[in-house]
């Protein structure tokens, strides 16, 4: 047990200006297991009970099992805090009892063999770093010129996108875009770690503190300025994860594929000439929209796309629906995962669209799996093999 400290007051203060008026029980989780324990005021009713006396008077604070079993029961999605009607900081509150879970060694089997991997291969798969650059050879490409090569913007691939099948087709539509747009970019190859993201989701931000210091100097090594991802995880380690723990140190700005095609199509670098005859709706990742604040730039894309025909799913942007992906719930409990995603598939059956594109591979496997589930006929891309196909046509 740990003695009363600050982070116990910081965490009790914000419980106790819960209202309880239950806007947040549009919580995707709770909305399954509906039990109060896991509504987010029920939460933090939990830490009111349990840190009001020790704070009070100075005793030693125990987490319960209940409390951390329904944090990880969490998609860190945000739409709580997002609606909250006080502005409380919610997930200011859930990474601080996750970072208590992970003090403790309180990680499910699952989550703790995560973390194993990541720390001693530096990989989310625990596959080999000569493994990393295999995307580039299946998919014909030669990126020996551009690996560890001196570049003002770099491209950083991430684990998902450089060792996943599902995923196999992202990082070279990325390298296509930069490379038909004449971007002078590099990547780190053998020396990329992790982003660090499933650290910090777990509460490890001490470890993760290493990762990005790594990737930091491995980056500033090679005069990198810009950094560009198609990963929403990797993007919100960047965004936010990195300046929490690296601080004025960490100084280079953070690009979405999306807002570098944008930026690329507004200069007449980047021209999408293919008309796509499918009807396209897009799928907001919770850490772009909600953790991040980026909205337009997918759809400001999408639109350059000649006679487009795009609609906008019923809950988009700021109000997407989550796809039960994240938080590592996968880890925790996959059927939980399904359950959520099966609200995200119905959304995307009543939109009518034939593709469903998406910023962030984690969103892109889950989508998949349900749309395989239900028996959809929708293809799902990644953004970036959208761009693709609309610069080159139908491959």
């Amino acid at each position: 047990m740990s003695s009363s400290t600050d982070w116990h007051v910081d965490l009790l203060e914000i419980a106790q200006k819960c209202v309880y008026c239950g806007y947040c029980s549009l919580c995707p989780t709770f909305k399954e297991l509906k039990w109060e324990t896991n509504h987010p005021r029920g939460i933090l009713e939990q830490i009111r009970m349990y840190f009001s006396e020790g704070v009070k008077e100075d005793k030693k604070v125990e987490v319960s099992k209940t409390l951390f079993e329904a944090i990880f029961a969490c998609t860190m999605c945000k739409a709580c805090e997002n609606i909250c009607l006080v502005d409380l900081p919610l997930l200011k509150v859930w990474e601080q009892v996750r970072q208590e879970a992970f003090k403790k060694g309180r990680w499910s089997p699952l989550l703790l063999s995560l973390y194993n991997k990541v720390k001693t291969t530096q990989n989310i798969y625990g596959l080999p770093a000569e493994e990393r650059l295999a995307w580039a050879g299946l998919a014909g490409l030669n990126m020996s010129k551009r690996t560890k090569k001196k570049a003002s913007i770099a491209y950083f691939v991430g684990c998902q996108a450089s060792y996943s099948g599902k995923m196999g087709n992202v990082a070279p539509s990325v390298v296509k875009i930069l490379r038909k747009t004449r971007v002078n970019f590099t990547i780190l190859g053998l020396d990329e770690w992790c982003c660090g993201s499933p650290i910090f989701l777990a509460g490890g931000y001490s470890v993760g503190k290493t990762f990005a210091k790594h990737n930091h100097d491995k980056l500033k090594e090679l005069g990198v300025k810009r950094i560009v991802t198609a990963c929403s995880g990797c993007y919100r380690a960047f965004k936010i994860g990195y300046p929490r723990v690296l601080g004025d140190k960490w100084d280079i700005e953070v690009l979405h594929i999306t807002e570098l095609a944008d930026e690329l199509i507004k200069k007449g670098k980047l021209k999408l000439k293919h008309a796509i005859k499918e009807k396209i709706t897009f799928k907001d990742p919770c850490e772009l929209v909600r953790h991040c604040g980026l909205v337009e730039a997918p759809r400001e894309v999408i639109k350059q796309i000649p006679n487009v025909r795009f609609e906008e799913l019923p809950s988009n942007k700021h109000d997407a629906l989550c796809c039960g992906g994240g938080g590592l719930l996968k880890l925790n409990d996959s059927d939980l995962v399904s359950q959520v995603n099966s609200h995200l598939i119905s959304e995307i059956e009543y939109s009518e669209a034939e593709i469903v594109a998406n910023g962030c591979p984690t969103c892109k496997d889950t989508i998949l799996a349900g749309v395989k589930k239900n028996g959809l006929n929708v293809e799902v891309l990644d953004i970036s093999e959208l761009i693709v196909r609309a610069m080159e046509g139908e491959q």
